[in-house]
């Protein structure tokens, strides 16, 4: 049995996450999936604005200046449009709204592939919340941080 020291977690955990590989066909696909399943699970009124989301998969966020930003570089998703809560009739089409799920962070921090598919999940109905038009503190206060 090897010692139980904080050496060897610490490089056993290091090696485990280097194995763990999910291409980007793959990961997209989960997130596909995953997104489908949430929507279903939401109420009748909730799931029909929810089905106008697009979902797509980055493998790190890229600001808008084309560069990865180093202080967000562990952002694991990212939802682009206008919540529903602040819009009105004056507003113009912008465009459809997009989730986008950053893929290396997420493959990063899990150890397994069901620990992937859960963060995907959270993820997902964390920015989702940004949608529906809850903020950080409401969605920290839901266990969605």
């Amino acid at each position: 049995m090897p010692p139980c020291n904080a050496a060897y977690l610490f490089m056993h955990n290091v090696l485990r996450r280097q194995n763990m590989h999910v291409d980007r066909k793959k990961f997209d696909a989960l997130v596909q999936s995953i997104a489908r399943q949430v929507i279903e699970e939401l109420p009748a009124d909730l799931r029909e604005n929810a089905e106008r989301l697009i979902f797509v998969v980055e493998d790190r966020y890229r600001s808008a200046r084309g560069r990865s930003d180093s202080d967000e570089d562990d952002l694991l998703g990212l939802y682009e449009g206008i919540p529903l809560t602040e819009r009105s009739v004056s507003d113009t089409f912008t465009g459809p709204e997009r989730i986008t799920i950053f893929r290396a962070p997420l493959i990063e921090m899990c150890h397994s592939l069901r620990e992937l598919r859960e963060e995907i999940r959270v993820t997902i109905i964390h920015e989702m919340g940004h949608y529906f038009g809850f903020d950080e503190d409401d969605l920290e206060e839901r266990g969605l941080e």
